[in-house]
């Protein structure tokens, strides 16, 4: 809720969002639409004969979109993949991130009953993440600022 509600109150309805995990909640609560036609990852990292090629047209679809919001979920459970899977989007989304976003928020999940939120303000820069969590990019502006 709190990753929506800071979502929804830095861009405008007409802006697209990513959410790169299995977290189609995000969209909801955002009011945000999605960039892409993809909002469960599960099929992109199992162990199917299209799975790279469903990465690709995903990194295709937001590519082409540029959307506002890029939401980065990093926990397993929002991927279940498996040691054979292609790690192709991750490598994009690591060269994309540094080109064309810059991080806004790191939430870190460290029990299951206690989340850490951060969000990048004046003079506050973001912790590292811990090995769970999420991390919030907005599109840098066309300055590059």
């Amino acid at each position: 809720m709190e990753i929506a509600s800071y979502i929804k109150a830095h861009s405008t309805g007409d802006e697209t969002i990513a959410v790169l995990g299995s977290e189609a909640e995000i969209y909801f609560y955002a009011g945000r639409h999605s960039a892409t036609g993809y909002i469960y990852m599960y099929a992109l990292t199992e162990p199917q004969p299209y799975a790279l090629q469903m990465q690709r047209q995903m990194i295709h679809e937001i590519e082409t979109a540029k959307p506002a919001y890029v939401v980065l979920v990093s926990v397993v459970t929002s991927w279940n993949p498996i040691s054979e899977s292609s790690q192709f989007i991750f490598d994009w989304l690591d060269r994309y991130s540094r080109e064309n976003l810059e991080p806004v928020g790191v939430i870190n999940i460290l029990s299951p009953t206690r989340t850490e939120y951060y969000w990048k303000t004046e003079g506050r820069t973001l912790p590292p993440p811990s090995d769970v969590f999420l991390e919030v990019f907005k599109r840098k502006s066309a300055s590059g600022s």
